[in-house]
Protein backbone atom coordinates (compact mmCIF):
# COMPACT_ATOMS: atom_id res chain seq x y z
CA UNK A 1 0.00 0.00 0.00
CA UNK A 2 2.86 2.35 0.80
CA UNK A 3 4.45 1.71 -2.61
CA UNK A 4 1.11 2.32 -4.36
CA UNK A 5 0.72 5.61 -2.49
CA UNK A 6 4.22 6.69 -3.51
CA UNK A 7 3.52 5.81 -7.15
CA UNK A 8 0.37 7.93 -7.12
CA UNK A 9 2.20 10.82 -5.55
CA UNK A 10 4.98 10.61 -8.15
CA UNK A 11 2.34 10.56 -10.87
CA UNK A 12 0.81 13.71 -9.36
CA UNK A 13 4.20 15.45 -9.34
CA UNK A 14 4.80 14.48 -12.99
CA UNK A 15 1.37 15.84 -13.92
CA UNK A 16 2.20 19.17 -12.29
CA UNK A 17 5.47 19.39 -14.24
CA UNK A 18 3.78 18.66 -17.56
CA UNK A 19 1.01 21.11 -16.78
CA UNK A 20 3.45 23.88 -15.89
CA UNK A 21 5.38 23.28 -19.12
CA UNK A 22 2.13 23.44 -21.05
CA UNK A 23 1.35 26.83 -19.48
CA UNK A 24 4.49 28.32 -21.02
CA UNK A 25 3.09 28.02 -24.54
CA UNK A 26 -0.14 29.74 -25.64
CA UNK A 27 -2.71 27.66 -27.49
CA UNK A 28 -2.53 28.03 -31.26
CA UNK A 29 -5.32 27.95 -33.76
CA UNK A 30 -4.36 28.12 -37.41
CA UNK A 31 -6.60 30.50 -39.29
CA UNK A 32 -6.51 31.63 -42.87
CA UNK A 33 -6.42 35.36 -43.58
CA UNK A 34 -7.94 37.02 -46.58
CA UNK A 35 -7.71 40.56 -47.83
CA UNK A 36 -8.57 42.83 -50.71
CA UNK A 37 -7.05 42.02 -54.07
CA UNK A 38 -6.11 45.69 -54.48
CA UNK A 39 -2.93 47.17 -53.06
CA UNK A 40 -2.77 50.94 -52.63
CA UNK A 41 0.20 53.16 -51.85
CA UNK A 42 0.84 55.15 -49.76
CA UNK A 43 -1.39 54.38 -46.79
CA UNK A 44 -1.59 58.09 -46.07
CA UNK A 45 0.00 61.21 -47.46
CA UNK A 46 0.68 64.54 -45.74
CA UNK A 47 0.94 67.50 -48.09
CA UNK A 48 1.21 71.25 -47.52
CA UNK A 49 -0.34 73.66 -50.03
CA UNK A 50 -0.55 77.35 -49.24
CA UNK A 51 -3.76 79.31 -49.91
CA UNK A 52 -3.94 80.53 -53.50
CA UNK A 53 -1.58 77.82 -54.74
CA UNK A 54 -1.91 74.45 -56.43
CA UNK A 55 -0.28 71.19 -55.43
CA UNK A 56 -0.43 67.56 -56.34
CA UNK A 57 0.40 64.12 -55.04
CA UNK A 58 0.79 60.72 -56.66
CA UNK A 59 -1.38 57.76 -55.66
CA UNK A 60 -0.83 54.18 -56.80
CA UNK A 61 -3.01 51.09 -56.97
CA UNK A 62 -2.19 47.53 -58.04
CA UNK A 63 -4.56 44.76 -59.10
CA UNK A 64 -3.41 41.54 -57.45
CA UNK A 65 -6.02 39.31 -59.07
CA UNK A 66 -5.52 37.24 -62.23
CA UNK A 67 -8.04 39.20 -64.32
CA UNK A 68 -8.39 42.84 -65.32
CA UNK A 69 -10.67 45.03 -63.24
CA UNK A 70 -12.34 48.39 -63.82
CA UNK A 71 -11.58 50.74 -60.91
CA UNK A 72 -13.53 53.87 -60.02
CA UNK A 73 -11.89 56.70 -58.05
CA UNK A 74 -14.16 58.34 -55.45
CA UNK A 75 -13.41 61.30 -53.20
CA UNK A 76 -14.66 61.23 -49.60
CA UNK A 77 -13.66 62.85 -46.31
CA UNK A 78 -12.63 61.18 -43.07
CA UNK A 79 -12.62 61.74 -39.34
CA UNK A 80 -10.94 59.73 -36.54
CA UNK A 81 -12.78 56.64 -35.35
CA UNK A 82 -11.60 55.75 -31.85
CA UNK A 83 -8.04 56.09 -30.61
CA UNK A 84 -6.36 53.27 -32.58
CA UNK A 85 -5.77 55.20 -35.77
CA UNK A 86 -8.88 53.96 -37.56
CA UNK A 87 -10.84 56.30 -39.80
CA UNK A 88 -14.52 57.00 -40.25
CA UNK A 89 -15.02 57.60 -43.98
CA UNK A 90 -17.99 59.80 -44.84
CA UNK A 91 -19.53 61.23 -47.98
CA UNK A 92 -18.88 64.98 -47.99
CA UNK A 93 -21.77 67.39 -47.90
CA UNK A 94 -22.85 68.90 -51.22
CA UNK A 95 -22.11 72.27 -49.66
CA UNK A 96 -18.51 71.33 -48.78
CA UNK A 97 -16.38 73.56 -51.08
CA UNK A 98 -13.14 71.64 -50.44
CA UNK A 99 -14.36 68.79 -52.64
CA UNK A 100 -14.46 71.02 -55.72
CA UNK A 101 -10.79 71.91 -55.22
CA UNK A 102 -9.72 68.33 -56.02
CA UNK A 103 -9.16 66.86 -59.49
CA UNK A 104 -7.83 63.44 -60.54
CA UNK A 105 -5.90 62.58 -63.68
CA UNK A 106 -8.54 59.88 -64.17
CA UNK A 107 -11.62 58.80 -62.27
CA UNK A 108 -12.02 55.39 -63.92
CA UNK A 109 -9.47 53.00 -65.39
CA UNK A 110 -8.88 49.35 -66.20
CA UNK A 111 -6.29 47.79 -63.89
CA UNK A 112 -4.42 44.92 -65.49
CA UNK A 113 -3.23 42.04 -63.27
CA UNK A 114 0.01 42.75 -61.42
CA UNK A 115 0.41 46.25 -62.85
CA UNK A 116 0.80 49.42 -60.79
CA UNK A 117 -1.48 52.27 -61.90
CA UNK A 118 -0.57 55.87 -61.11
CA UNK A 119 -3.22 58.53 -60.44
CA UNK A 120 -2.34 62.17 -59.89
CA UNK A 121 -4.42 64.06 -57.34
CA UNK A 122 -4.30 67.84 -57.88
CA UNK A 123 -5.66 70.34 -55.35
CA UNK A 124 -6.31 74.00 -56.26
CA UNK A 125 -6.44 75.77 -52.91
CA UNK A 126 -8.34 79.07 -52.86
CA UNK A 127 -7.14 82.14 -51.00
CA UNK A 128 -9.74 81.77 -48.27
CA UNK A 129 -8.69 78.23 -47.29
CA UNK A 130 -7.33 77.71 -43.80
CA UNK A 131 -6.22 74.97 -41.40
CA UNK A 132 -6.42 71.33 -42.55
CA UNK A 133 -8.51 69.23 -44.91
CA UNK A 134 -8.74 65.47 -44.64
CA UNK A 135 -9.57 63.53 -47.80
CA UNK A 136 -10.17 59.82 -48.30
CA UNK A 137 -9.54 58.65 -51.88
CA UNK A 138 -11.40 55.39 -52.51
CA UNK A 139 -10.54 52.90 -55.26
CA UNK A 140 -13.67 50.85 -55.90
CA UNK A 141 -13.60 47.76 -58.16
CA UNK A 142 -16.56 47.45 -60.52
CA UNK A 143 -17.28 43.97 -59.17
CA UNK A 144 -17.94 45.40 -55.69
CA UNK A 145 -20.11 48.20 -57.06
CA UNK A 146 -22.63 45.61 -58.23
CA UNK A 147 -22.95 44.25 -54.68
CA UNK A 148 -26.47 44.55 -53.19
CA UNK A 149 -25.55 46.54 -50.08
CA UNK A 150 -23.54 49.62 -49.27
CA UNK A 151 -21.50 47.77 -46.65
CA UNK A 152 -20.26 45.36 -49.31
CA UNK A 153 -19.17 48.30 -51.43
CA UNK A 154 -17.15 49.71 -48.54
CA UNK A 155 -15.48 46.36 -47.89
CA UNK A 156 -14.55 46.10 -51.55
CA UNK A 157 -12.77 49.47 -51.64
CA UNK A 158 -9.26 50.55 -50.70
CA UNK A 159 -8.65 54.04 -49.37
CA UNK A 160 -5.66 56.38 -49.30
CA UNK A 161 -5.87 59.17 -46.75
CA UNK A 162 -4.60 62.56 -47.89
CA UNK A 163 -4.10 65.17 -45.16
CA UNK A 164 -3.66 68.67 -46.55
CA UNK A 165 -2.23 71.48 -44.43
CA UNK A 166 -2.54 75.09 -45.60
CA UNK A 167 0.06 76.27 -43.08
CA UNK A 168 -2.39 78.91 -41.88
CA UNK A 169 -1.40 81.56 -39.36
CA UNK A 170 -4.48 80.49 -37.39
CA UNK A 171 -3.08 77.04 -36.72
CA UNK A 172 -2.65 76.01 -33.11
CA UNK A 173 -0.37 73.02 -32.56
CA UNK A 174 -0.68 71.55 -29.10
CA UNK A 175 -0.35 67.96 -27.95
CA UNK A 176 -0.67 66.51 -24.44
CA UNK A 177 0.31 63.11 -23.10
CA UNK A 178 -2.77 61.48 -21.59
CA UNK A 179 -1.05 58.33 -20.30
CA UNK A 180 2.11 56.26 -20.51
CA UNK A 181 1.58 52.71 -19.28
CA UNK A 182 2.71 49.13 -19.58
CA UNK A 183 0.25 46.40 -20.52
CA UNK A 184 1.48 44.49 -17.47
CA UNK A 185 3.51 45.28 -14.40
CA UNK A 186 4.99 41.78 -14.49
CA UNK A 187 6.10 39.91 -17.61
CA UNK A 188 7.33 36.34 -17.74
CA UNK A 189 9.31 36.99 -20.89
CA UNK A 190 9.55 39.74 -23.46
CA UNK A 191 8.02 41.45 -25.29
CA UNK A 192 7.07 44.15 -22.83
CA UNK A 193 4.51 46.43 -24.46
CA UNK A 194 4.05 50.10 -23.67
CA UNK A 195 1.04 52.21 -24.55
CA UNK A 196 1.32 55.93 -25.19
CA UNK A 197 -1.94 57.86 -25.39
CA UNK A 198 -1.90 61.44 -26.61
CA UNK A 199 -4.53 64.08 -27.32
CA UNK A 200 -4.41 66.78 -29.97
CA UNK A 201 -5.70 69.94 -28.31
CA UNK A 202 -4.98 72.09 -31.34
CA UNK A 203 -6.77 72.63 -34.65
CA UNK A 204 -4.37 70.92 -37.10
CA UNK A 205 -3.13 67.34 -37.41
CA UNK A 206 0.15 66.47 -35.68
CA UNK A 207 2.67 63.62 -35.96
CA UNK A 208 4.32 62.86 -32.61
CA UNK A 209 7.50 60.79 -32.61
CA UNK A 210 9.93 59.61 -29.99
CA UNK A 211 11.58 56.76 -28.16
CA UNK A 212 11.25 54.64 -25.05
CA UNK A 213 14.59 54.13 -23.30
CA UNK A 214 15.04 50.96 -21.21
CA UNK A 215 17.41 50.85 -18.24
CA UNK A 216 17.99 48.86 -15.06
CA UNK A 217 17.74 51.90 -12.77
CA UNK A 218 16.19 55.38 -12.91
CA UNK A 219 18.36 57.55 -15.17
CA UNK A 220 20.72 54.58 -15.52
CA UNK A 221 22.60 53.35 -18.56
CA UNK A 222 20.29 52.74 -21.52
CA UNK A 223 20.29 49.09 -22.54
CA UNK A 224 17.78 49.40 -25.38
CA UNK A 225 15.82 52.01 -27.34
CA UNK A 226 12.35 51.50 -28.82
CA UNK A 227 10.82 53.67 -31.54
CA UNK A 228 7.43 55.30 -30.98
CA UNK A 229 5.25 56.00 -34.03
CA UNK A 230 7.87 55.05 -36.60
CA UNK A 231 4.99 54.78 -39.10
CA UNK A 232 4.34 58.54 -38.79
CA UNK A 233 0.73 58.18 -37.69
CA UNK A 234 -1.32 61.38 -37.48
CA UNK A 235 -3.36 62.67 -34.56
CA UNK A 236 -6.27 64.73 -35.86
CA UNK A 237 -7.56 67.85 -34.07
CA UNK A 238 -9.67 67.34 -30.95
CA UNK A 239 -9.00 63.60 -30.92
CA UNK A 240 -6.86 61.08 -29.05
CA UNK A 241 -4.65 58.32 -30.36
CA UNK A 242 -3.03 55.33 -28.73
CA UNK A 243 0.43 54.27 -29.89
CA UNK A 244 2.12 51.02 -28.88
CA UNK A 245 5.81 50.21 -28.58
CA UNK A 246 7.22 46.80 -27.68
CA UNK A 247 10.55 45.81 -26.18
CA UNK A 248 11.46 42.52 -27.87
CA UNK A 249 15.24 42.31 -27.57
CA UNK A 250 15.69 39.68 -24.89
CA UNK A 251 16.34 36.02 -24.15
CA UNK A 252 14.00 34.23 -24.35
CA UNK A 253 11.10 36.08 -25.96
CA UNK A 254 7.70 35.34 -27.42
CA UNK A 255 7.73 35.75 -31.22
CA UNK A 256 5.16 35.23 -33.95
CA UNK A 257 4.69 31.58 -34.86
CA UNK A 258 5.46 30.95 -38.51
CA UNK A 259 4.47 28.03 -40.71
CA UNK A 260 5.77 28.11 -44.24
CA UNK A 261 6.84 31.70 -43.75
CA UNK A 262 3.29 32.73 -42.82
CA UNK A 263 2.17 34.01 -39.42
CA UNK A 264 -0.31 31.70 -37.70
CA UNK A 265 -3.31 33.42 -36.13
CA UNK A 266 -6.03 32.40 -33.68
CA UNK A 267 -9.78 32.50 -34.20
CA UNK A 268 -9.81 36.23 -33.46
CA UNK A 269 -7.20 36.95 -36.13
CA UNK A 270 -4.48 37.62 -33.57
CA UNK A 271 -0.99 36.28 -34.23
CA UNK A 272 0.02 33.22 -32.21
CA UNK A 273 3.14 33.62 -30.08
CA UNK A 274 5.73 30.97 -29.29
CA UNK A 275 8.64 31.10 -26.89
CA UNK A 276 11.94 31.40 -28.75
CA UNK A 277 15.21 30.46 -27.07
CA UNK A 278 17.87 32.03 -29.27
CA UNK A 279 21.02 30.53 -27.78
CA UNK A 280 23.17 32.48 -30.22
CA UNK A 281 22.42 35.60 -28.17
CA UNK A 282 24.80 36.52 -25.31
CA UNK A 283 23.71 35.57 -21.80
CA UNK A 284 23.60 39.30 -20.96
CA UNK A 285 20.34 39.49 -22.90
CA UNK A 286 18.59 37.20 -20.43
CA UNK A 287 15.99 39.52 -18.94
CA UNK A 288 15.27 39.20 -15.23
CA UNK A 289 14.35 41.69 -12.55
CA UNK A 290 13.13 45.26 -12.41
CA UNK A 291 13.42 47.62 -15.38
CA UNK A 292 12.65 51.26 -16.04
CA UNK A 293 11.16 52.87 -19.15
CA UNK A 294 11.71 56.53 -20.01
CA UNK A 295 9.48 57.98 -22.73
CA UNK A 296 10.65 60.99 -24.73
CA UNK A 297 7.94 62.09 -27.16
CA UNK A 298 8.37 65.08 -29.46
CA UNK A 299 5.99 67.15 -31.59
CA UNK A 300 6.47 70.40 -33.50
CA UNK A 301 4.42 73.41 -32.43
CA UNK A 302 5.14 75.25 -35.66
CA UNK A 303 8.27 76.96 -34.35
CA UNK A 304 10.31 74.25 -32.66
CA UNK A 305 10.13 70.74 -31.22
CA UNK A 306 8.36 70.27 -27.89
CA UNK A 307 9.56 67.29 -25.81
CA UNK A 308 7.29 65.34 -23.45
CA UNK A 309 8.81 63.04 -20.81
CA UNK A 310 7.26 60.22 -18.78
CA UNK A 311 8.56 57.32 -16.67
CA UNK A 312 7.42 53.92 -15.44
CA UNK A 313 8.86 50.70 -14.04
CA UNK A 314 8.04 47.03 -14.65
CA UNK A 315 9.30 43.55 -13.85
CA UNK A 316 10.44 40.62 -15.98
CA UNK A 317 10.35 37.40 -13.96
CA UNK A 318 9.87 33.98 -15.62
CA UNK A 319 7.81 32.69 -12.70
CA UNK A 320 6.36 29.71 -14.57
CA UNK A 321 9.86 28.57 -15.52
CA UNK A 322 10.93 29.03 -11.89
CA UNK A 323 7.89 27.01 -10.79
CA UNK A 324 8.86 24.19 -13.15
CA UNK A 325 12.40 24.14 -11.81
CA UNK A 326 11.16 24.06 -8.21
CA UNK A 327 8.69 21.25 -8.97
CA UNK A 328 11.38 19.23 -10.75
CA UNK A 329 13.82 19.71 -7.86
CA UNK A 330 11.17 18.73 -5.29
CA UNK A 331 10.21 15.71 -7.38
CA UNK A 332 13.85 14.62 -7.69
CA UNK A 333 14.48 15.06 -3.95
CA UNK A 334 11.29 13.22 -3.01
CA UNK A 335 11.98 10.44 -5.51
CA UNK A 336 15.54 10.05 -4.28
CA UNK A 337 14.45 9.89 -0.63
CA UNK A 338 11.67 7.44 -1.51
CA UNK A 339 14.00 5.20 -3.51
CA UNK A 340 16.59 5.25 -0.72
CA UNK A 341 13.92 4.37 1.83
CA UNK A 342 12.60 1.50 -0.30
CA UNK A 343 16.12 0.17 -0.89
CA UNK A 344 16.95 0.46 2.80
CA UNK A 345 13.74 -1.35 3.82
CA UNK A 346 14.34 -4.07 1.24
CA UNK A 347 17.96 -4.55 2.32
CA UNK A 348 16.91 -4.66 5.99
CA UNK A 349 14.19 -7.24 5.22
CA UNK A 350 16.63 -9.48 3.34
CA UNK A 351 19.17 -9.10 6.12
CA UNK A 352 16.64 -10.24 8.75
CA UNK A 353 15.62 -13.24 6.62
CA UNK A 354 19.24 -14.25 6.13
CA UNK A 355 19.83 -13.95 9.87
CA UNK A 356 16.87 -16.22 10.67
CA UNK A 357 18.12 -18.78 8.17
Amino acid sequence: MKILYRERFLFFIATLVIGAIFLLSPKAHAASTTGSYLTTSPISDNITILPGQRGSTTLEVQNNSSVSETITVKLDKFTPNGDLGEANITTPSVTDPSVSWVHFSTTSFVAQPGVWNTITMTINVPNYASLGYYYAVLFIPKSSQTAPTTSDQIRGANAIFVLMDTNSSNEQRQLTLTSFSSTSGLYQFLPATFQIKVKNNGNINLIPQGDVYISRSPNGKVIDTIDVNSGLGNVLPDSSRLFSASWVDGLPAFVNKLVGGQTITNKKGQSIKQLDWNFSEPISKFRFGKYYAHLVLVYNNGNHDIPINAYLSFWVIPWKLILIIIIVIVAIIFSWKTIRKIVKQTFSRHKKQNFKN
